[in-house]
C-alpha cells in the first residue's frame, strides 16, 4: 500500500513541475468542495491522495501556508520524496521563509542521487533565494507604444456650449490622433541588515507622448520618488514622489505626493490595503497665460483596495474592488472639488495571455460656480472601460511583454462645456531588466 501511495504522489509532483500548474489545479473537480476535502482530511489525516487533493486545492488557491502544512504531513508519510522537498522549499520561499527554504535546498543539492531535472529545478529556487537575500538590487524597464486617441484634445460633446450662462453654438471638433507613447524608469531598492525586514527604494524616469498630426499637446514628465517599506504582522510603506511635466515645449505643472500605505492578510486568501495621500500640484505660466496659477492646490486622500482570488472555476481569477475619496483645495473656489470613486478589476490567465478588466466610476463636485460660464456649480458623473491583453515573449525573444490595451470614458456633467466622450486603443512593448 506504502508503495501505491509514493507512486501517486510522485506522479502527481511530477505534473505539478510542468508548466500550467496553476490552470490545472484551479480546473480540479475537487476545488468547489474545500469543506468536504478538510471533512475527510481530519477523518484520516495519513491518507496520502486526500493530502495530494488538498494540497491541489491549496496551491490553487494561492494558500501557501496551508500548502506547507500539508507538504509537512506527506513528507511524513514519505520523508525520501525529493519531489516533496522541492515543492516544499519553493512554498518556504513564497511564503518569505528563506532560513527554511535554504537549509532544505542545501540538503537535496548535497544529494548525489538527486536526477537532472530535480536538480535544475533546485538550482533555479537557490538562484531566486540568492536574488531575494540581496542588500542591493538595481531593477528598470522601458517601454514603447502606439496608438490612436479618439476626442485626443477633449473636446465638450453636443451642440451647445456655456458662456456667462448664455448657450452658444458648440463649434469644437473631436479630433483622432495617432500617438506614441515612450518611458523609462530605474529603481534602486536596498535591504537594510536588521531581524525585521525593511527596504529603502528610489527610483527616477521620465514618461511622455508625441501625437504625430498636432503637438498642442504633446506632454513630458519626470519624476522621482523615494520609499520605505517594512515586513511585520501588519505591513506599511510610506512613499514619497515629486514630478514635473513640460507640455508642447512649456513648462505646465509639477507637483509632490507623499502616501502611507497598510495591508493585511484575510481569510480565503484575501488582501486588504488602505492608503492616505497628501500632495499639491503647482502650474506654471503657460503659453504667456497665468491663469492656471488659479488652479494650484493641495490634496488630500483616502482609498482602499480588497483583493480576493475566485476558487472552484476552471481559470485562475482575481478579483480587486477600489473605494477612493479625495479633495483638492485650489486658490479659486471653481477648481476645488471632491471626488469619490468605485473601482471593480478582474485579472485572469488564458493560455499565455493575461487578461485584465477595470470598471470604475467617479462622482466629481466642485466648490463654487465658475461664473464666467454658468452660475451653476458644476457635478460631473464618469464612467470608464479599461482592457488589457498581455503575452510575454521566451526569453530567446528578449523576454519582452506585448500588451494590447484600450480605455473608453464618458462624462456626463450638469455644464455641457464638461461632457465629453475619450477614448483610445495601444500597442506596447515592454523590456523589464
Amino acid at each position: 500500500m506504502q508503495a501505491v501511495f509514493v507512486h501517486n504522489l510522485h506522479c502527481f509532483f511530477r505534473s505539478a513541475m510542468a508548466p500550467g500548474l496553476l490552470v490545472a489545479m484551479l480546473a480540479s473537480p475537487f476545488a468547489a468542495q474545500a469543506q468536504t476535502i478538510r471533512d475527510k482530511l481530519f477523518a484520516d489525516p495519513t491518507n496520502i491522495e486526500i493530502n495530494l487533493t488538498y494540497l491541489q486545492q491549496q496551491l490553487g488557491g494561492g494558500n501557501f501556508k496551508g500548502a506547507a502544512a500539508t507538504l509537512q504531513r506527506i513528507l511524513l508519510l514519505d520523508p525520501s520524496s525529493k519531489l516533496a522537498k522541492v515543492l516544499y522549499a519553493e512554498v518556504q520561499l513564497k511564503l518569505g521563509n528563506r532560513a527554511d527554504a535554504r537549509l532544505i535546498l542545501q540538503q537535496l543539492l548535497a544529494d548525489k542521487s538527486l536526477s537532472a531535472a530535480m536538480r535544475n529545478k533546485a538550482l533555479e529556487l537557490k538562484e531566486a533565494l540568492e536574488r531575494s537575500e540581496r542588500r542591493l538590487s538595481i531593477s528598470g524597464s522601458a517601454g514603447l507604444a502606439g496608438g490612436s486617441a479618439d476626442n485626443a484634445l477633449a473636446a465638450p460633446k453636443g451642440p451647445i456650449m456655456l458662456f456667462n450662462n448664455q448657450p452658444i453654438a458648440n463649434t469644437s471638433k473631436e479630433v483622432t490622433e495617432a500617438f506614441i507613447d515612450y518611458d523609462g524608469m530605474v529603481s534602486l531598492s536596498y535591504k537594510l541588515p536588521t531581524y525585521r525586514e525593511r527596504t529603502l527604494t528610489t527610483a527616477f524616469g521620465a514618461a511622455g507622448r508625441d501625437y504625430l498630426d498636432q503637438n498642442t499637446a504633446d506632454s513630458l514628465t519626470g519624476f522621482v520618488s523615494f520609499g520605505y517599506s517594512e515586513k511585520r504582522k501588519l505591513p506599511f510603506k510610506f512613499n514619497y514622489s515629486a514630478y514635473a511635466t513640460d507640455v508642447s515645449g512649456h513648462p505646465y505643472n509639477a507637483g509632490q505626493q507623499g502616501v502611507f500605505g497598510l495591508s493585511v492578510d484575510l481569510p480565503q486568501n484575501a488582501n486588504l490595503q488602505t492608503s492616505l495621500r497628501v500632495g499639491e500640484t503647482r502650474h506654471f505660466k503657460y503659453l504667456g497665460s497665468s491663469a492656471g496659477k488659479q488652479r494650484d492646490n493641495e490634496t488630500l486622500g483616502v482609498s482602499a483596495t480588497y483583493l480576493r482570488p475566485i476558487a472552484g472555476l476552471s481559470i485562475p481569477l482575481l478579483v480587486s474592488t477600489s473605494l477612493l475619496g479625495d479633495k483638492s483645495s485650489a486658490e479659486i473656489k471653481h477648481f476645488s472639488a471632491q471626488s469619490v470613486s468605485a473601482v471593480v478589476g478582474l485579472r485572469t490567465r488564458l493560455a499565455r495571455v493575461n487578461v485584465s478588466l477595470s470598471l470604475d466610476f467617479l462622482v466629481t463636485e466642485y466648490e463654487g460656480a465658475n461664473t464666467l460660464i454658468s452660475t451653476q456649480i458644476r457635478q460631473d458623473e464618469r464612467t470608464r472601460l479599461t482592457a488589457s491583453l498581455g503575452y510575454k515573449l521566451p526569453p530567446h525573444l528578449g523576454a519582452i511583454d506585448l500588451a494590447l490595451s484600450g480605455f473608453a470614458a464618458d462624462t456626463r456633467s450638469n455644464i455641457p462645456n464638461s461632457t465629453r466622450t475619450l477614448s483610445e486603443l495601444k500597442l506596447s512593448l515592454r523590456r523589464n531588466f
